[in-house]
């Protein structure tokens, strides 16, 4: 049975409209992920504001819905029909277009002559990006109606047609050749040797290493060495369940893959350097899994991704409070929901300000709706890591 509704689905025309054939499509950093936070954002032609109560059910004082499957199309050259050219599995839709502002979402628009801050209505930590696909999934849109996409969003309308969209989606999902998003920090632990047992003894107490982003804003350098020692340690076994068998590397040792239990987000990362000091890129936050359980920690559907979510909280929770991080087993779940909408984050005493230079922006992924309020979390931040004196702190800790 399919994990996926299409009552809970979402198509977004993009580049087609009225409005990009004479300037820059609100839509060009759909299928980028985000220099700020590392997450993906989409606006949804024309102009957001999506009406997610008649469309997914939602209750008339919902801010947004989660857990949509958002579809990403467009026109192929001198024809009416879409191609898919990407998907959020798993998606944020506000009802409500969000600003960009803090993002690092705008562009210089030449027919204005203005800087243009783009909004937002979608929102998720998955993007598959299928614009490089070969033989991608096409909408022959004069079999369900050219009209289809005139108003660049479609809602589900068509039965056979949602189930040929889902099943091309899950046929993707289900791709061995599918790399997730942290293959790069996988490729650098695999070549790492092993952090020494000083440093792993240490790992928890050393500064951020918060590095320039290409594209602009920071972002969390990670330690390979430190998940390559948290490998060693598990004698590359997968925690999850030691039965589970993958190839022999290079190196001789079975292929493993270390996961950050509390993710490794920038935010997240100077949230918790904040309250207690600690750097959550240490060996008492990785977890050694083998690939098939890592991208079901990602991929899952609720009840998968809660059970394993639980069982390795229960295995590290000892261990992350040995190295001064507290953390309940409830917020650590709620770390892997969409966060906060940005109004509930202003709450947050000493946080609104300073968007990523020099503070913290408004969003913050470890805030994500944990059981006590925003403002109540707020409370838990030491007050040194506003100001200026936690700017000193963090510019000492980027080295």
């Amino acid at each position: 049975m399919s994990k996926f509704d299409s009552k809970r689905m979402l198509v977004v025309d993009m580049n087609s409209g009225k409005y990009v054939q004479e300037r820059t499509g609100h839509e060009l950093f759909n299928l980028e992920k985000n220099p700020v936070d590392g997450r993906f954002y989409g606006y949804c032609p024309p102009r957001d504001n999506i009406n997610i109560c008649a469309n997914f059910g939602a209750k008339s004082r919902s801010g947004f819905v989660d857990d949509i499957l958002v579809v990403y199309v467009t026109k192929k050259e001198k024809s009416v029909d879409r191609e898919i050219i990407g998907f959020m599995p798993n998606a944020r839709v506000h009802g409500a277009k969000q600003s960009g502002e803090k993002l690092s979402r705008s562009f210089f628009d030449g027919k204005s002559q203005t800087d243009v801050v783009v909004s937002y209505s979608v929102e998720g930590d998955i993007l598959i990006d299928l614009r490089n696909r070969a033989n991608k999934f096409k909408i022959e849109a004069a079999e369900y109606g050219s009209y289809m996409f005139r108003s660049q969003r479609y809602y589900g309308g068509h039965p056979d047609l949602n189930k040929k969209i889902i099943a091309y989606v899950e046929e993707i999902l289900g791709d061995k050749d599918l790399l997730d998003d942290d293959l790069d920090d996988q490729k650098e632990i695999q070549r790492s040797e092993p952090a020494t047992s000083q440093e792993i003894k240490e790992s928890a107490n050393r500064p951020l290493y918060i590095v320039e982003a290409t594209q602009g804003g920071r972002s969390m350098a990670k330690d390979g060495r430190i998940s390559k020692a948290a490998l060693e340690q598990r004698k590359y076994t997968c925690q999850i369940n030691p039965k589970h068998e993958t190839f022999t590397t290079a190196r001789g040792v079975p292929y493993m893959e270390g996961h950050h239990l509390i993710p490794c987000t920038l935010a997240n990362a100077e949230i918790f350097w904040e309250k207690f000091n600690r750097n959550i890129d240490c060996a008492a936050n990785i977890v050694c899994i083998c690939p098939n359980c890592h991208r079901a920690v990602h991929f899952g559907d609720k009840n998968t991704k809660e059970a394993m979510l639980k069982l390795m909280y229960e295995q590290q929770t000892g261990l992350l409070r040995a190295a001064g991080i507290k953390i309940t087993e409830k917020e650590l779940l709620n770390l892997y929901k969409p966060a906060l909408p940005v109004p509930e984050l202003t709450q947050l005493a000493g946080i609104a300000k300073g968007a990523c230079k020099g503070g913290y922006r408004e969003r913050v992924d470890s805030c994500k709706d944990l059981p006590s309020s925003a403002a109540a979390r707020a409370d838990q931040l030491t007050p040194e890591g506003s100001g200026e004196q936690g700017k000193a702190r963090r510019r000492r800790g980027a080295g």
